[in-house]
């Protein structure tokens, strides 16, 4: 049972027993769970079920029947090696067998794809303040590289169920090249930054380039909602993208973006850390020498209240916002039993980066509020703030900080998430060093990072305001043993609970779901079924068939859209004539088009039929005169649209109205989409009761009367054929553009069955292989005037022969 049908017998449960809320969330949540468990075998009997979807067979076996491998694919290695020149010796990273190691200097000039993911990405991604540039060498590199990836990624997968999991922006184009390469890949990618806003993010020049190449991923992964939200928006505005809600049996996994007939699944989930890491390294401190370090540090702050704070020295760390909101609760506090108690530890990570911005004057800065601070608070003996300045922030050293600061503060305006607070309430957890029973923390967390779902009592602040951080600071000061106990045991738990290995789960089990769902669905983009026309085997049909009836869209699969009318290629009308001439075709061009451009385009094309305006006009070969459906459709609806298109049109830049005798078509290239989107809705509650069908393409909005579709055009023109006692026994259907989908699906029902003769053969075919719902596809319109050529060949052949064969006679 799929999610809509446990809607509806839930929705059906619900009014026949006068269900609670409760129990039809208890209900749906038991769907759930039997769904997570029967997902894999369902799949498995729906592909059983269904020939036509089946995978082929792989030379190579599963490593294990019931497992699916995961192949992870990463940028780099979360490892930082240097060497000592006073100690000689080489080392030598050797990988596992099953963890294959990328050089890219073999084939990409060295560092110079970092150069343009730090200068123009970093410069964006994670809200950096330097205008992002473009290098067209630098690009190329960056292309390379991702080729690098992409050919291991093909080598390593071993059968059609591997599912393949991509991380962080910098394999933003390996998507695309995978999908290319494998139609049928099971594909998931994970950002572990901030998406940055629609204006900053698409100020990148190849921003269109990697929003169509996260979306040939099943499945998106975001830290954060505002993230996804960002990615969205940018997807509607720069390729008119909309999404929405659905039903997902995880609860992280919510929305879809909707593209090529395809949802796009959008998980949000922050991972969580490795617990056994992170107690492995406060575990450390039992021995001798981290005994005798953590007793220094707790001689050092012995009753003090610690606050501990670990960032980079980066300008969205917002360190003076915080020293500025820290000299404020100093002075809140003289006079009080705090006073003289509350230190600051500023841990900063000054590792240097390849391509980084230049920090030295935010240090200085840095040093300076600092020193003004321990001038106003400190005294020989006790200095308010301490700097703590390392190259590399040691594990062990963060653990004994940890372990010592009864505070941490987080205090970002941006960035993405930050697992320092929960390595933090951990260690606290893991503390063997005291003996008390009652574990103790507390962390203040900045309103602009990542939500992150394990800590739900922090208390959130706003950085930028100083002075209401600074009364949230004393507040936490003042905070009881119970509340401190409280906050911990509740943060840890979760903690435990979310941890990294829950995150993995939820995204594999989520991806897994996306592609059950895309498969189940028929989706040509998985059906490998799908597969490219082969010229002989249409040239073999063709030459057997007795009647025959062909299909062709024009723009797109005859012609480029672009393509200037005094320009058109000759071979068009050459081609089609050869086909006409052979009585037992009847050749139609359906298309979009008026009848007054087609008309004018194929006037001398004798004996070919045409079906302007998706069927509405039609004219059989060798007719003058045009049919109409006028006397069959309402057209009061114009009245309405028409009115409303022209207004929008006036007070927006550059669309174009294209009034046609059946639809309006409203064009926007340079109008936002979102205001697009706006008009469409207002149409959409206007014309609520009218029987009329409103639909969104690239960049334009058509209204037409429902029924007029490429569909019901085929039927026509087959009924008219089985009327004449002249039923086709071969049929050939190839297009390109999104309209063409009503003639694919009429062919793939049974509804064409009693217009065609019993064993007809029927193609269908779309141009460019894409999410579609025919059998077929030619690779693009070179391979489309070939075939055609090759049936008019056979056209011709058939007729010299016929001819012969009389002349002997």
């Amino acid at each position: 049972m799929g999610n809509s049908d446990s809607r509806t017998v839930a929705a059906a449960a619900a009014k026949s027993k006068r269900m609670t809320v409760q129990q039809i969330m208890e209900q749906l949540n038991e769907e759930e769970r039997a769904w997570a468990t029967s997902e894999v075998s369902a799949s498995e009997e729906a592909e059983a079920e269904a020939p036509q979807l089946q995978r082929p067979e792989t030379d190579v076996a599963s490593p294990s029947a019931s497992r699916r491998r995961v192949i992870v694919v990463v940028h780099q290695l979360p490892l930082h090696a240097t060497s000592d020149p006073d100690i000689p010796g080489l080392c030598k990273f050797i990988p596992e067998e099953d963890c294959p190691l990328l050089h890219l200097g073999k084939g990409v000039p060295a560092g110079t794809e970092l150069v343009y993911l730090h200068h123009a990405l970093h410069s964006v991604i994670p809200y950096g303040v330097d205008a992002p540039i473009y290098d067209e060498s630098y690009s190329a590199a960056w292309d390379e590289a991702t080729a690098i990836f992409a050919n291991a990624v093909d080598d390593a997968i071993r059968t059609h169920d591997d599912l393949v999991w991509l991380h962080d922006y910098h394999l933003f184009l390996l998507p695309s090249l995978l999908r290319h390469r494998r139609p049928g890949i099971r594909l998931g990618f994970s950002l572990h930054a901030p998406f940055p806003s629609r204006d900053v993010f698409l100020s990148l020049p190849p921003a269109a380039q990697i929003l169509n190449s996260l979306l040939c991923c099943d499945l998106l992964g975001f830290h954060a909602l505002d993230h996804a939200r960002h990615f969205l928006s940018c997807c509607r505005r720069a390729l008119g993208l909309h999404h929405r809600p659905r039903r997902s049996p995880s609860s992280h996994g919510f929305l879809g973006v909707d593209h090529l007939g395809r949802t796009i699944g959008i998980h949000v989930l922050a991972p969580g850390i490795h617990l056994p890491s992170t107690v492995a390294h406060v575990a450390a401190f039992s021995s001798t020498e981290g005994t005798d370090t953590l007793a220094d540090l707790r001689r050092k702050y012995r009753g003090m209240t610690v606050l501990l704070s670990i960032d980079e020295p980066d300008v969205f760390r917002s360190i003076h916002l915080k020293l500025l909101a820290f000299n404020m609760v100093l002075q809140k506090l003289q006079g009080s039993r705090f006073e003289g108690r509350v230190a600051l530890v500023q841990m900063l990570n000054c590792r240097e980066r390849p391509y980084a911005r230049d920090n030295s004057a935010l240090r200085q800065n840095l040093k300076a509020h600092c020193d003004t601070i321990n001038r106003s608070f400190g005294s020989a003996h006790f200095k308010p703030v301490e700097v703590v300045e390392q190259d590399v922030i040691s594990p062990r050293a963060k653990a004994a900080f940890y372990v010592v600061a009864d505070c941490l503060l987080d205090t970002a305006i941006r960035g993405g998430v930050n697992l320092i607070p929960y390595e933090y309430v951990v260690s606290r957890q893991e503390d063997r060093s005291r003996q008390s029973f009652w574990k103790k923390s507390m962390v203040v967390q900045s309103e602009f990072t990542g939500s992150l779902q394990a800590l739900s009592r922090a208390t959130k602040v706003n950085p930028l305001d100083p002075p209401k951080t600074a009364e949230a600071l004393v507040e936490v000061i003042s905070m009881s043993e119970a509340e401190k106990q409280e906050q911990h045991e509740k943060h840890y738990t979760d903690i435990r609970n979310y941890d990294v290995a829950y995150w993995s789960r939820s995204f594999i089990d989520d991806l897994r779901r996306c592609e059950a769902a895309h498969f189940n669905n028929g989706d040509a983009v998985y059906q490998h079924s799908f597969t490219e026309l082969q010229e002989q085997m249409v040239t073999s049909s063709y030459t057997k068939a007795s009647r025959r009836a062909i299909f062709l869209d024009y723009d797109g699969t005859l012609e480029s859209e672009s393509s200037d009318v005094k320009a058109r290629d000759g071979w068009v009308t050459d081609v089609l004539s050869s086909l006409c001439a052979d009585p037992r075709n009847v050749v139609f061009v359906v298309s979009g088009r008026t009848k007054k451009d087609l008309g004018r385009w194929f006037g001398n094309c004798g004996g070919l039929g045409i079906a302007a305006e998706r069927g509405y006009f039609s004219r059989w070969g060798g007719q003058a005169e045009w049919e109409s459906m006028e006397e069959a459709v309402n057209l009061d609806w114009v009245g309405v649209a028409g009115p409303l298109m022209k207004r929008y049109m006036e007070s927006t830049k550059h669309p174009t109205l294209e009034i046609k005798g059946s639809a309006i078509v409203w064009r926007y290239e340079e109008v936002d989409p979102a205001r697009a989107k706006a008009m469409m809705d207002l149409m959409k509650d206007l014309l609520l009761h009218e029987p009329v069908a409103i639909k969104s393409s690239h960049r334009s909005i058509e209204v037409h009367p429902q029924g007029i579709n490429k569909g019901s055009a085929a039927r026509k023109v087959l009924s008219a054929m089985a009327d004449d006692q002249n039923r086709a026994d071969f049929v050939l259907c190839i297009g390109d553009d999104p309209s063409d989908q009503d003639m694919y699906e009429f062919f793939a029902t049974d509804k064409h069955k009693d217009v065609v003769a019993p064993r007809a053969t029927v193609i269908t075919c779309t141009v460019a292989k894409k999410t579609s719902k025919a059998k077929y596809y030619l690779e693009n319109m070179d391979r489309v005037k070939s075939l055609l050529l090759s049936l008019a060949e056979c056209a011709r052949s058939l007729s010299r022969s016929k001819l012969l064969t009389l002349t002997k006679r």
